[in-house]
């Protein structure tokens, strides 16, 4: 999976230019050449190593079997808008969900290739070549949390929900590169009110869990992965370094 993020990241790179064909997807996101380029690429490299296994992706087809207790969520560009105004906080974003768990994730950043992945274990490196594991930091910091928002989408809820925690700074970044931030010990809460997908959290939650945190709702349940009443929307969450109690 890492690799084959990887792969998808790489293809992106040949479309970083000012006129990289764009538009606007019904609900006003914006949807790129890239991003298709992308889906192409790890959708097709999936499916040959992983028939067995349905593939939900961002800009393609989204309807799972009844039987599939195990399908791949995949975001081919997580950060268009980062991606289109030539920032460096895009990535590419793989999980796979069995039975509404995320039990393996990548992340991939293209530029200044970085790859975080989780299975059994979480990993950094190069999933072609050098890896060191990732091991679970230490519990609270002293002196109050340190919480990342979204530096595109976070509105005055995610920083209410914010003030109501006991946070003593807040640091802002695109995309799911926030997960990453939580799992290398740099932060611990990421709160998000407000719309998001499934496949734009379900690796950096199988990456967190692997570490002794993960994703919840605003209730304190896990999210759990697959269609349901909000289609392939997630409920207001917070992710957590380290879950709490």
């Amino acid at each position: 999976m890492a690799r084959i993020a990887k792969m998808g990241g790489e293809s992106l790179l040949c479309y970083r230019s000012p006129d990289c064909a764009r538009s606007l997807k019904p609900d006003g996101s914006p949807v790129s050449a890239a991003d298709m380029a992308s889906e192409q690429v790890i959708v097709a490299a999936l499916r040959e190593r992983f028939p067995q296994w349905p593939v939900i992706s961002e800009e393609g087809e989204i309807d799972v079997p009844a039987d599939a207790s195990t399908f791949f969520l995949v975001d081919p560009l997580d950060g268009t808008r980062a991606f289109l105004a030539g920032r460096p906080d895009f990535c590419v974003l793989i999980a796979l969900i069995e039975r509404g768990v995320p039990i393996a994730g990548a992340i991939h950043q293209p530029v200044g290739e970085g790859s975080w992945w989780s299975g059994i274990h979480a990993f950094r490196g190069d999933p072609a070549g050098d890896a060191e594991m990732i091991v679970p930091g230490p519990g609270a910091r002293s002196g109050g949390a340190v919480a990342m928002i979204s530096a595109e989408h976070a509105g005055e809820a995610s920083r209410l929900l914010c003030g109501r925690m006991d946070i003593a700074e807040i640091r802002s970044e695109n995309s799911a590169l926030k997960f990453v931030r939580l799992a290398e010990g740099e932060a611990d809460l990421y709160p998000r009110v407000g719309r998001t997908m499934q496949w734009d959290v379900a690796a950096g939650d199988a990456l967190l869990r692997c570490l002794g945190g993960g994703v919840q709702d605003l209730e304190g349940k896990p999210l759990a992965y697959g269609r349901s009443g909000l289609g392939w929307a997630n409920p207001d969450f917070v992710a957590y370094r380290r879950l709490p109690g």
